[in-house]
């Protein structure tokens, strides 16, 4: 919850989000880490390393993946990067020190680049991007085909559980149960009237997305949003993407965004829906370890 409120507080110090939202983390936790939840064993946790300036949080090195190294930063502390890179590279978690480490730098951020640099990483290219619109500007209609709906859905029930989990995995080659999916409703910020599927005549769970609402400073973020191969390419995921930018517009969302990787469909479509501003992601690796 502290690592939590520093993004929310940190996001201010940026002019777009710089910093994880409390999406990514609280996904991170709840969702990529569902089964250390379901077990009572918080394995993350040992990798995660705090810095603090007169007791205030400024900055926060964790992993995501089992190869990846994330640095969260106050804009008035980027100073210590060089610090918080070092003390990751030192403490690799197993997966880190069984591959490549890695890291994602948005491609404005020249300080970034030079400590990465001075520190022998190697840029790789690019590797994704982080999309964002206005929600003050008209919404995407999102109009939804014949034979479906949208609502919104209690993961606390067995049926709509199961349905979230069914669609992860059919879009995503998850391994997502209807247990893991009940754990992503105790995260702090998660909202059952801002998590939305499309629902097919049979009961199918056609196309998801979940909102995340940073109420303090007005945006939401898309996190995620799929489709299940057999409800391809006629609109569902539009369709949900703008219901749940109308019900975040409601709620005093000023701003929304999405992150996406490098494949064109998909880049087509956030821009379809009006996701034209672009930071691009680069992808870093540090040398290899001698551990």
């Amino acid at each position: 919850m502290l690592v939590r409120q520093f993004l929310i507080d940190s996001y201010s110090g940026f002019d777009h989000l710089f910093n994880w939202g409390i999406d990514r983390w609280e996904v991170f936790r709840y969702s990529g880490n569902a089964g250390s939840e379901l077990a009572g064993d918080r394995v993350w946790e040992r990798f995660v390393r705090l810095w603090e300036d007169g007791g205030r949080l400024v900055g926060v090195a964790h992993p995501e993946d089992g190869g990846d190294l994330h640095v969260q930063i106050d804009a008035d502390h980027r100073y210590l990067e060089n610090e918080m890179f070092a003390w990751g590279e030192e403490h690799r978690s197993p997966g880190q020190v069984a591959g490549a480490l890695s890291t994602w730098v948005r491609a404005h951020d020249s300080h970034r680049r030079e400590v990465l640099r001075s520190r022998g990483w190697k840029r790789i290219g690019l590797d994704g991007y982080t999309r964002r619109r206005s929600l003050l500007t008209p919404l995407p209609a999102g109009p939804l085909p014949d034979g479906y709906l949208i609502r919104s859905l209690d993961l606390m029930g067995d049926r709509d559980a199961e349905g979230r989990a069914a669609v992860s995995r059919a879009a995503f080659g998850t391994t997502r149960t209807a247990e893991m999916a009940r754990v992503l409703a105790s995260a702090p910020s998660y909202r059952p009237d801002l998590d939305l599927a499309a629902i097919a005549g049979d009961g199918t769970f056609a196309a998801y997305t979940t909102v995340w609402l940073d109420e303090v400073n007005r945006f939401g973020v898309l996190e995620p949003v799929g489709t299940h191969p057999d409800h391809r390419r006629i609109g569902l995921a539009s369709a949900v993407m703008a219901e749940g930018m109308r019900r975040a517009a409601a709620l005093g969302a000023e701003t929304a965004y999405v992150g996406c990787g490098d494949d064109p469909g998909v880049n087509r479509l956030y821009e379809k829906v009006g996701f034209v501003d672009v930071d691009a992601d680069e992808l870093w690796e540090a040398p290899r370890s001698s551990g």
